[in-house]
């Protein structure tokens, strides 16, 4: 089984990592959704949808310096909700990277955190992209390198992206929100 293992860099690459050959035959057995691209419920196509179109007029208006620079990091917010929305759903998936899964999923979805978007606007989407970058690049250490990408839609590569998004963190946001995001996900 390939996993990511990144031995607490950030610069580490996809390689093999031992694993007990009766887990992954039980975790393979228990699989329904293996090469299959699972579809989005209504309720979190409806959030993609609602994200893209915000992601999109914000684009358009691009208002300051801070917007144009986080532009691009701005525009994985869909992507990396329906990562993590269909990770919840796979089987494939162990129960502790599917709880970091549905903290990510949580946090996108609630109207109360750290940059909230109703009151910054989609430069409130940082915190949430952070915060999920940061829990993929812990989850890359327990689930399978192809159930990652069978689920990524973003056009970019998975592990290139998380990696810039662990580097540029601090540049994204003042060092006080990304302090508070380390905390809740050390909390997990």
């Amino acid at each position: 089984m390939t996993k990511w293992n990144k031995n607490n860099s950030v610069e580490g690459e996809w390689s093999p990592v031992e694993t007990d050959p009766a887990t992954e035959a039980k975790e393979e057995s228990q699989s329904d959704h293996a090469g299959q691209l699972i579809v989005l419920e209504k309720d979190h196509q409806r959030f993609y949808d609602k994200i893209r179109k915000k992601v999109e007029e914000f684009l358009k208006k691009q208002t300051g310096d801070k917007a144009d620079r986080a532009a691009k990091y701005i525009l994985l917010a869909p992507d990396l909700f329906v990562l993590f929305a269909r990770l919840l759903q796979d089987r494939r998936v162990p129960t502790k990277s599917k709880a970091l899964a549905g903290v990510v999923v949580a946090y996108f979805l609630s109207p109360l955190d750290i940059m909230p978007e109703i009151i910054v606007g989609p430069i409130g989407f940082l915190d949430d992209i952070i915060l999920a970058a940061y829990a993929l690049s812990r989850i890359m250490n327990e689930v399978d390198k192809h159930v990652l990408l069978e689920h990524w839609n973003g056009e970019a590569d998975l592990l290139e992206t998380v990696q810039e998004l662990l580097k540029k963190a601090e540049e994204l946001v003042d060092t006080k929100v990304l302090g508070t995001i380390k905390n809740l996900l050390n909390k997990k």
